[in-house]
């Protein structure tokens, strides 16, 4: 029996956790990159050209503008992906991002605990969230983590079905 087969997660309440940027929307955002680099040069080509006093406000607009394309365009090539794997006892969160791949395995050894958590902000059909908290003697692992300093299991409609997916990640990493 092979440790992460695909049955094996499906019969038990551990998280599918695939997250990425599907390809429909890097292609809207990577048109709203180019969008934002040839429509001010387009609009104000003739303006552009005069050697005045305005043209130069204009072209610190074009040239931030560009900046702004260049950055959807970048994140629409690069895009990120989170999986997640469950061999016997450990969760690898593969990562990938603008061509960049890491591997963070967690484990009983450097988690410090599952929790659940609610989100005021949220829809009512994702307030409850999981979330898996490192300890903090693993300083790094916070840091790889992200904003908040904890790995986001998924979002669920229910208390019940969080409390769950706790327990089975739990039970999985023998905490």
């Amino acid at each position: 029996m092979q440790p992460d087969r695909p049955t094996r997660v499906f019969e038990s309440d551990l998280p599918l956790v695939d997250q990425g940027l599907p390809w429909p929307f890097r292609i809207v955002i990577a048109a709203g990159g180019m969008a934002a680099i040839g429509l001010p040069l387009w609009e104000w080509w003739h303006a552009l050209r005069q050697p005045v006093l305005a043209s130069a406000f204009l072209w610190i607009f074009v040239i931030l503008c560009s900046s702004v394309g260049v950055g959807l365009i970048r994140a629409a090539l690069g895009g990120w992906r989170e999986h997640w794997r469950y061999p016997e006892g450990v969760i690898e969160v593969h990562r990938r991002a603008w061509r960049q791949a890491s591997l963070i395995r967690l484990s009983s050894s450097n988690v410090a605990g599952v929790e659940v958590r609610h989100s005021e902000q949220a829809d009512k059909e994702e307030a409850w969230y999981v979330v898996v908290v490192p300890k903090p003697t693993f300083s790094g692992m916070a840091a790889a983590a992200g904003g908040d300093g904890v790995f986001n299991a998924g979002n669920f409609a229910s208390q019940a079905y969080a409390e769950r997916v706790r327990l089975a990640l739990i039970a999985h990493l023998r905490l």
